[in-house]
């Protein structure tokens, strides 16, 4: 019988280093003190976030920019996209990717339109796929842009970026759809599942707004807005973010990226009262044309097994199924051979 290893201590050196620089993250390091008229001193720290080798500072957390969230009824055009990804085949240098890609309409919260596509793609890197997978999103979103009609809304489940190591023709077409989108009407909105987004003090953004709300606005749906002025943010920041929690009923608290150019034409608080009315019941705090484009555009195991069969008859008329497999097998042996078996 195998006797249980004991439990391994943590080095108490660093135990003492990270209790150090948690409390520089949560008690010191307050860049931006203001005495109010009672002499009071108020610690007001600032966001900032850093992409690509840039750090952006934006404008010091202020209690008045926190505002209490009602939802707006509509029934508007919106848009939501979203695409899965999985390798079908390993090439050893390269892979064969298959993304399902999926675009829902719905005006109000009636379904108007789907649109489904599969996607093919051979990369060469994780940075490639990812690139790729973001293309055939925003091919996506373009198409539905041409299709359909109406004022309204295009959400995307990603951050409003179009960052210089993107190639330019990606760059472009990502400028594309939101040239259509504002010469709809559509103000495209960006909700990234997950942000960098800090304080100057390295404390989450996100963490830190709840903890003020909670004092500030309890059991309410609120939103915070802004944090950068838009003149500080890069040409390819193309949104500039809020912070919102969209349900009282929620511990989900967003970032949610507006286009800035839509921002010319409507308040920021009529748009996310708006976003707010398009929740799913099931799950409070998140737009529920998100949350049913992500689960219709999965692909289970079952049909990424269907889609290599299809995949491997259409090479065979071309005559070069055979040679893909060779290839396959050769890297599934090399890999075997040093990692063994995965279970």
């Amino acid at each position: 019988m195998r006797m249980e290893e004991p439990c391994i201590s943590f080095e108490r050196a660093d135990i003492e280093l990270l209790i150090e620089k948690l409390r520089r993250i949560y008690e010191e390091r307050r860049r931006y003190v203001q005495t109010t008229l009672d002499g009071r001193i108020v610690v007001k720290p600032a966001p900032m976030i850093e992409l690509f080798g840039r750090v952006i500072r934006g404008i010091p957390i202020d209690d008045s920019k926190l505002r209490v969230l009602e939802p707006k009824p509509h029934r508007k055009l919106v848009i939501a996209v979203d695409a899965s990804v999985k390798v079908l085949f390993n090439l050893g240098t390269s892979r064969i990717v298959v993304s399902k890609v999926i675009a829902l309409a719905y005006r109000g919260l009636k379904r108007v339109k789907c649109l489904r596509m599969k996607r093919l793609g051979l990369v060469e890197s994780k940075a490639q796929a990812g690139e790729w997978l973001l293309r055939v999103e925003y091919e996506a979103a373009l198409r539905a842009l041409r299709e359909l009609n109406g004022s309204g809304y295009l959400l995307m489940d990603r951050g409003l970026l179009t960052p210089p190591i993107l190639r330019p023709s990606t760059r472009e077409l990502i400028s594309r759809v939101e040239r259509r989108a504002l010469a709809a009407g559509v103000i495209v909105i960006g909700i990234p599942k997950v942000t960098k987004l800090s304080l100057d003090t390295g404390e989450s953004v996100l963490s830190y707004l709840m903890k003020l709300a909670e004092k500030r606005l309890k059991d309410t749906a609120w939103y915070y807005y802004p944090l950068f002025k838009l003149e500080t943010l890069p040409p390819w920041m193309f949104g500039t973010p809020a912070i919102a929690r969209l349900s009282e009923y929620s511990e989900k608290v967003l970032r949610i990226d507006i286009a800035k150019r839509a921002l010319m034409r409507l308040d920021c608080e009529e748009i996310l009262r708006e976003l707010s009315f398009l929740q799913d019941p099931t799950t409070p705090g998140y737009p529920y044309p998100l949350r049913a484009v992500h689960e219709e555009s999965r692909i289970s195991d079952n049909e990424a097994e269907l889609d290599k069969l299809v995949l491997l008859e259409e090479l065979r008329g071309e005559g070069l199924k055979e040679k893909l497999l060779v290839n396959v097998k050769s890297v599934s042996f090399r890999e075997k051979a040093l990692w063994g078996e995965i279970p």
